[in-house]
């Protein structure tokens, strides 16, 4: 057993703190609590490392790969929503200009096509043309099916089995204390139907990769969430040629977004390698716009019937919930996690089923399910405020609770007051005129507490004071490289400048995170302050026999290494790590989630918005969102205010814009493409206030937490509470388009 060492550190967060003691292994960190000094995590704004290179145009993404003797692929789709693939014959295809050649997708024909997408073959030429020309000569003969385009079809009794086991799956159920005797404790009782659109994940980047063998090993610049999972996947699919992980590699140095739909090599990624391996020639493969949106996976849509029962002072005594989710022809979804998690209330049922249609699968999304049922239980709530007569804050603040590491009640507060709820909110339906302000709040929370499956990290510490830290995630464009540096120049008391990140290629070989469920940061980060704290000892080894002195006398800050007993001894970093001379120090540091049992609550917060309704012509404007966070210990300041704002964009053009529009004749996604598939733009953004809230929750050795995810979850709710508080009465549909706003108007005032 590993010799174990006390630590303590002071946890909590501003108000609410307690100095714990424990153990950690001899050669480990104690946690960073409160009471550390910090001079760079979370104080200083760090500019990104890559800032220079993206905006030169230096930075590579997968999309700009070009190598030597490339040949390029096209994919051959199915038109229709729902057929059967009878022969497919590419004979036509394979003699046209450039063409290289023609692989069907396997077993490809007497399959059943479940969307307008359906992959059937690709064809790699010389150019994108010439590959897009052969891809329309290949011959399809198909036996088109009937197709269900929506939930209300695919639920008819007359409705075609889409797969089998039937269109619609059994109920699933998840409950807390006893839902009846809850509604019969119940004063007052709401119900009301709400409903979320099908998000496409319109990744900037769209998907795809470029592959190349040599000599039996396969490399691939991938636009993916996970590198290693690639590469792994890649291994796999050819595992029957010879090639297994050592062979197989994966680099993504750069990518355009991926929102939880980048995570596997995805069927056209291997064929994009078995084009490359027929060919003997590197092949680029990414998809057009039209293939992204309709193949490439979705945010499921869902339907919620919501009851609420309360006492008169606002207590809540019961929440049900029946959920219909509609994640396409695959996939699952699930909603339940806000109905139970945001609010205090000891009796809780959910009700869900996923229907299924003719569209592309289900894939996670920012969030998966949490902005579907953050929708629906908020705005229940704003409905149960204003039949009790009650402030909506006022009711949320009542049912929240707090602890050590759950700030809510004190997020809540603080965002209410940077907010300015009290000056702003007016009771629902007082408002006249043509233009009415609304205001609206929300809660949020995700369990961001790292990957179960740990991270290992590398530090090189060199002779010339310079630093480098490895590990195989990879940046989907939040700033983990900076992070990554920050963290190893604050427990090295030099400037991040000084650091080098090596992410983004499976062949460093050093266990890594998929990035995705915002377990990046708390995966990472704390492997890395492990490897350089190790580092760093071994340093101060060296240090304390020129000084004749024990390690534990050493210390280093603002680029100088010192004793702590006699402050006349004292150097520069860069003269401390000529110590070293050629023997590069090499140290290894390991996370595994879960190093303090009663830790890792998760991360919470709160969002305030305010809006503007035109009455007139239903426009929805969006003045200013406030967004509260636990963002753990801040570590990239400026990197983490930017992923707070992204995710507050996303969570309003979710609520204003987008949706998946598809078409009852032919069953085909309508706007698959980035015209008119509507997208919030810069024009439109409203004034966002990010704020931190440092809550050091010990769950790994930096008090690290993920933010991708919890921003996002509350924005569309709280947006749409504002709308209803500007109009007095709900609108329970999002997105909150201008037929929507007005026909509710209509119906409230006859």
């Amino acid at each position: 057993m590993a010799e174990m060492k006390k630590v303590t550190a002071l946890v909590g967060y501003e108000g609410n703190t307690q100095t714990i003691e424990y153990e950690v292994p001899a050669g480990e960190p104690g946690v960073w609590g409160a009471d550390y000094g910090f001079d760079i995590a979370g104080v200083k704004d760090i500019p990104r490392l890559d800032a220079i290179d993206k905006v030169t145009g230096r930075a590579k993404y997968s999309y700009d790969i070009n190598r030597p003797n490339m040949l390029e692929a096209a994919l051959v789709t199915c038109p229709y929503a729902h057929a059967r693939i009878v022969k497919v014959d590419t004979s036509a295809a394979e003699k046209m200009p450039g063409v290289k050649a023609v692989e069907k997708f396997p077993n490809v024909e007497g399959q059943k096509a479940n969307y307008a997408g359906w992959l059937i073959a690709a064809v790699a030429a010389e150019t994108i043309q010439q590959a897009r020309d052969a891809a329309r000569q290949v011959k399809v003969e198909y036996k088109e099916l009937p197709f269900v385009y929506d939930y209300e079809s695919a639920m008819s009794e007359a409705a075609p089995s889409i797969r089998s086991g039937g269109n619609v799956t059994e109920a699933r159920s998840r409950d807390k204390g006893d839902i009846d005797r809850g509604f019969q404790e119940a004063e007052v009782i709401i119900e009301g139907e709400y409903e979320t659109q099908v998000q496409t994940h319109s990744c900037l980047e769209t998907h795809g990769c470029v592959a190349e063998w040599n000599n039996g090993e396969l490399t691939v610049w991938h636009s993916t969430q996970g590198v290693l999972s690639v590469a792994q996947a890649m291994a796999k699919a050819f595992s029957s040629e010879g090639l297994d992980e050592t062979k197989s590699r994966c680099i993504t140095q750069h990518m355009g977004g991926g929102f939880g739909s980048k995570f596997g090599p995805e069927e056209f990624g291997i064929m994009a390698a078995r084009l490359a391996k027929i060919t003997g020639r590197p092949v680029k493969l990414m998809l057009n716009r039209y293939e992204d949106s309709v193949m490439a996976g979705n945010k499921p849509a869902s339907r919620m019937y919501v009851k609420l029962g309360a006492k008169r002072d606002g207590t809540l005594t019961a929440i049900y919930a029946k959920c219909l989710n509609i994640p396409g022809h695959s996939g699952g979804a699930s909603v339940n996690v806000p109905f139970f998690e945001h609010y205090d209330c000891p009796n809780i049922k959910v009700e869900e089923q996923n229907v299924y249609i003719n569209a592309g699968n289900a894939r996670a999304f920012r969030a998966p399910g949490r902005p579907q049922g953050s929708f629906g239980i908020e705005m229940a709530l704003d409905e149960l405020a204003k039949k009790l007569d009650m402030d909506p804050y006022e009711l949320r603040a009542k049912n929240v609770s707090g602890s050590l590491y759950k700030a809510v009640p004190y997020e809540l507060k603080l965002g209410a007051e940077r907010f300015g709820w009290k000056e702003k909110y007016q009771k629902p339906g007082t408002q006249t005129g043509r233009f009415r302000r609304g205001v609206g709040c929300a809660v949020t929370f995700w369990a961001s507490t790292g990957s179960p499956g740990g991270a290992v990290v590398r530090c090189s510490l060199f002779s010339d004071g310079s630093v480098e830290v490895a590990n195989c995630s990879q940046d989907l464009g939040t700033g983990h490289r900076t992070m990554m540096a920050i963290v190893a120049a604050e427990e090295l008391g030099i400037s991040p400048e000084h650091v080098k990140v090596s992410i983004g290629d499976s062949s460093l070989g050093l266990k890594g995170p998929a990035s995705g469920g915002s377990t990046t940061t708390p995966t990472v980060a704390p492997a890395v302050r492990s490897a350089v704290y190790k580092a760093k000892q071994k340093l101060f080894e060296k240090v304390a026999e020129k000084w004749k002195t024990t390690a534990d006398d050493i210390d280093c800050q603002d680029g100088t290494v010192f004793s702590k007993s006699d402050s006349s001894r004292k150097m520069a970093w860069k003269e401390a790590a000529a110590l070293i001379r050629k023997d590069t120090i090499i140290t290894l540091g390991e996370h595994i989630r879960g190093e303090v049992p009663e830790a890792g609550t998760g991360a919470y917060g709160a969002q305030f918005a305010e809006v503007e309704v035109d009455t007139e012509t239903g426009k929805v404007r969006v003045i200013k969102i406030v967004a509260v966070q636990d963002v753990g210990k801040t570590i990239a300041k400026a990197q983490a205010e930017s992923q707070m704002c992204g995710a507050v964009i996303q969570g309003v053009t979710s609520a204003l814009l987008e949706d998946r529009i598809m078409d009852n004749m032919t069953g085909r996604q309508l706007n698959a493409n980035l015209e008119d598939y509507k997208i919030l733009t810069a024009m439109d953004t409203p004034e966002i206030e990010p704020v931190m809230v440092d809550v050091f929750d010990p769950i790994n050795n930096a008090s690290a937490k993920g933010l991708g995810e919890p921003p996002y979850i509350p924005t569309a709710a709280a947006i749409g509470c504002a709308v209803a508080n500007a109009l007095g009465t709900p609108v329970r549909r999002i997105p909150f388009t201008a037929d929507m706003i007005l026909a509710a108007l209509q119906k409230k005032e006859g």
